[in-house]
């Protein structure tokens, strides 16, 4: 790929089907929920991302390098710096409350600072973005990746180093059950939110009854309601 833009938005995440097994939301005898769940969460945020106007590539495991998440997300950064972009930013898949409006504003944050990030309220983080000056090998791969203290390491890092950032809103990510049902309680209106309560079984707890059943759902549902999957 030729740059056209001298700052890069990658989405680095699992397919759904990988998705579906490393985070079984909705139990493990209900896969195909899952999948179908994950499906929706990346068609969502590659859309998003196409819509920042930014160049746009999709890194799932059949393009990540590593034998590690670390080493696998470095080598995503260090792949696109090499491409000969200036400024590279990553989201992930699991957060739905992620906007066009929060990655024009790392976009923005990133013409006057070295480093933006968007802290997780699980401590980790839902998009990252440095500057070529300020993307360091080392601090990347000793972050503790994948736990509820790396986005303080992240900020830290850039204190001690003089590193100049930018921390956008914080927000929820979907990782579990548990927190899949903490954003579904508090984003209701949210299509996402439909589909977790109704496979939940939990939708007619927290919704009136109504006598038309909205589109995206009654299209889930007839979906489920064929065959067993082939073996």
């Amino acid at each position: 790929m030729t740059p056209n833009n001298k700052t890069v938005l990658f989405v680095f995440s699992f397919s759904a089907a990988i998705e579906a097994v490393r985070k079984p939301i909705f139990g493990t005898n209900k896969k195909r929920i899952s999948e179908h769940f994950f499906e929706i969460l990346n068609k969502n945020t590659i859309k998003l991302a196409q819509e920042s106007g930014l160049d746009v590539v999709v890194i799932n495991e059949k393009h990540q390098k590593g034998n590690t998440f670390s080493e696998r997300y470095f080598n995503a950064y260090k792949s696109l710096f090499e491409k000969g972009y200036q400024k590279v930013i990553s989201i992930g898949n699991d957060t739905p409350n992620l906007t066009l409006n929060h990655i024009n504003s790392a976009i923005s944050s990133l013409e006057t600072q070295e480093m933006v990030f968007g802290p997780a309220k699980d401590g980790g983080v839902y998009l990252l973005g440095f500057s070529k000056s300020a993307f360091n090998e080392k601090a990347f791969k000793n972050f503790s990746w994948l736990t509820s203290s790396v986005s303080n390491e992240i900020k830290n890092f850039a204190l001690q180093n003089k590193i100049t950032f930018c921390v956008l809103e914080k927000l929820q990510d979907i990782d579990s059950k548990n927190n899949a049902l903490e954003y579904a309680y508090t984003n209701l209106n949210s299509i996402v939110s439909s589909f977790i309560l109704f496979y939940h079984k939990l939708y007619k707890a927290v919704h009136k009854p109504i006598s038309i059943v909205p589109p995206e759902l009654l299209s889930l549902h007839k979906f489920y309601l064929r065959g067993p999957p082939l073996a």
